[in-house]
């Protein structure tokens, strides 16, 4: 494998472990507020982080890291779930996956203008292609007397945006493992003031529904986090979150084979022109995102 192949295939597989995480958290909202939801996955992934920590996975922060790790975990934890979760629950799953699909728009002006990245122009290109996909899709689905939704997933983007793109400074002092345990942490400390009503509801919630909170810990915000941000370490932002132009797709066959939200052809359409424009940001080009040299790279 080359030095760009092992950083997108955890970005491809983190997408696919995000993306269950539409359906599951629809599935399990019926037995669930979004506090108690989001606070028993997050309390799962630390444990699951705590287990590192004891195996000595990875080390204290910095005092000096504490506030900007507190920031981050209340912009990646607390604020994008909560946002992510109340907004999935006024629309349908496919239609949530495919306004967080703008990440990479908010991402890659973020880190342009803050970490010095650029994107090559055919990068660019396929950004704009990939979002008329997202349009396309978004055009046959029934947000349009949703915007309270519509408002809340617009905002948990740009909420994860910015907690992804910020990372990437600290990815010199700390693993992303690190960056990941700690800000989950971080984040999940506020949510415990729901922690009694949480547990009531986890003890009278069918089975599947509880299975399908502990495995959005495990997988969506344990490990897929950690593939996350170990591509993000390796590769340009504009780059790694490109992949989330995926997870439209990825959503709506999962939510067509779980709860039973049938696409349309139109939406099909549009997840081909989504794929097409993934293919062109990912192309090489001579500088940015597309594979090349970035402005702030020393090599």
């Amino acid at each position: 494998m080359t030095s760009r192949t092992q950083p997108l295939l955890a970005a491809l597989a983190t997408v696919l472990l995000w993306a269950f995480a539409f359906p599951a958290s629809k599935a399990a909202l019926p037995y669930f507020s979004a506090e108690q939801m989001v606070l028993l996955r997050y309390l799962v992934a630390c444990g699951f982080y705590l287990a590192l920590f004891a195996a000595g996975r990875f080390a204290w922060p910095q005092p000096r890291d504490w506030p900007p790790i507190f920031i981050l975990g209340a912009l990646g934890v607390t604020v994008y779930q909560l946002l992510f979760v109340h907004g999935i629950g006024r629309v349908t799953a496919g239609a949530a996956a495919m306004l967080i699909a703008a990440n990479p728009v908010f991402a890659g002006l973020l880190a342009r203008a803050f970490l010095r990245e650029t994107l090559s122009p055919l990068a660019w290109c396929g950004i704009a292609v990939s979002l008329a996909g997202v349009a396309l899709i978004a055009a046959e689905k029934d947000i349009a007397g949703e915007w309270s939704g519509a408002i809340l997933l617009i905002l948990a983007t740009l909420s994860i945006s910015v907690y992804f793109v910020f990372q990437k400074p600290f990815f010199s002092r700390y693993s992303p493992l690190s960056m990941t345990a700690w800000t989950s942490f971080a984040g999940t400390l506020p949510l415990l003031v729901y922690l009694p009503a949480a547990a009531d509801a986890a003890l009278q919630a069918p089975a599947a529904a509880l299975w399908s909170v502990v495995a959005m810990g495990v997988f969506s915000s344990g490990i897929g986090f950690v593939l996350w941000l170990y591509a993000l370490s390796k590769l340009p932002a504009g780059t790694v979150t490109s992949f989330l132009f995926l997870q439209p797709v990825f959503v709506t066959v999962m939510a067509w084979l779980w709860l039973r939200e049938i696409p349309t052809a139109q939406a099909f359409a549009g997840g081909a022109v989504i794929l097409f424009g993934v293919a062109l940001i990912l192309m090489p080009g001579k500088r940015g995102a597309g594979g090349g040299r970035r402005v702030d790279d020393p090599r």
